[in-house]
């Protein structure tokens, strides 16, 4: 299966889950934070994933190590669900449901993520007009993550989403020599 399959698979199933939350009125920031610990414990245990994805093991017994090691960290329901994700052999999609479910409910409470690229480290007071400037424009709550870059030269790569806005000056110069070439 290649990866835009995956994709639409781990597209229903997140949307699923927030359905049913939405019918079930549950709060959708306890599922989050269910689904982050989820994936906390994922990332830090290797083995643990390895072998809820691993085709050898049985359901069944996959489904016993869910009740015991997401016992304390998830409710009910989303331990069913993972014993969902379990029988229809598609655990092996669980940090992309995750991060679906996550810009789901970033669209339902009008939250954007952007990561702002800058050639040097921006101060505070740069990153606060950058947030509300953002914050402004697209007429949401902005989360801002930073990284610095310094191939870029100078100015600004925006990213939200599959979207780039390139402001830097490296990008104005493959822009100009790309025109040049044409």
């Amino acid at each position: 299966m290649n990866k835009s399959e995956n994709q639409l698979i781990a597209t229903r199933y997140a949307k699923s889950l927030f359905e049913l939350n939405e019918q079930n009125k549950l709060d959708n920031s306890v599922v989050w934070q269910n689904l982050e610990n989820i994936k906390i414990i994922l990332e830090s245990s290797k083995e643990l994933y390895e072998a809820l994805v691993n085709p050898i093991i049985s359901a069944g017994d996959k489904e016993a190590v869910i009740n015991s090691i997401f016992e304390k960290d998830t409710d009910e329901t989303m331990r069913n669900f993972l014993k969902l994700l379990v029988r229809k052999n598609r655990f092996n999609l669980i940090f992309d449901v995750v991060k679906i479910y996550n810009s789901l409910l970033d669209k339902l409470n009008n939250i954007s993520k952007v990561e702002v690229v800058s050639a040097i480290e921006l101060n505070d007071e740069c990153k606060n007009q950058i947030k509300e400037k953002l914050a402004q424009v697209l007429n949401k709550e902005i989360i801002v993550s930073y990284d610095v870059n310094n191939s870029i030269l100078a100015g600004l790569i925006y990213k939200m989403g599959d979207d780039v806005f390139d402001t830097s000056l490296a990008g104005k110069i493959d822009r100009f020599k790309n025109a040049i070439i044409k």
